[in-house]
């Protein structure tokens, strides 16, 4: 296992030169840190709400659970989306301008 840890180490360095992939990576990793913000604690309020004050089962509570979820999920990745486009729309146009 030791050995792999050279050959992935040089993977991730070839990614993290190329730019199209850095830009890439960086929104992933973005819209992720801000879905686990997001979903966890939305997560337990729609469950706790569904079968503490709506007495629903626990496989109903998980099925709303699911539904509230990928709608935020899609409305976030897409402002998401529209805000990393934006940045790199400006930044690169700075960069032709100079």
């Amino acid at each position: 296992m030791i050995g792999m840890v050279k050959y992935i180490m040089i993977g991730l360095w070839q990614l993290a030169r190329n730019k199209r992939l850095q830009k890439a990576l960086h929104e992933a990793t973005v819209d992720t840190a801000i879905g686990a913000i997001i979903m966890f604690p939305l997560s337990v309020g729609i469950i706790k709400a569904c079968i503490d004050y709506a007495d629903t089962s626990a496989e109903m509570a998980a099925f709303i659970n699911f539904l509230g979820l990928t709608g935020v999920a899609i409305v976030r990745k897409a402002l998401v989306r529209l805000r990393f486009e934006k940045l790199y729309r400006t930044h690169d146009s700075k960069i032709d301008d100079i």
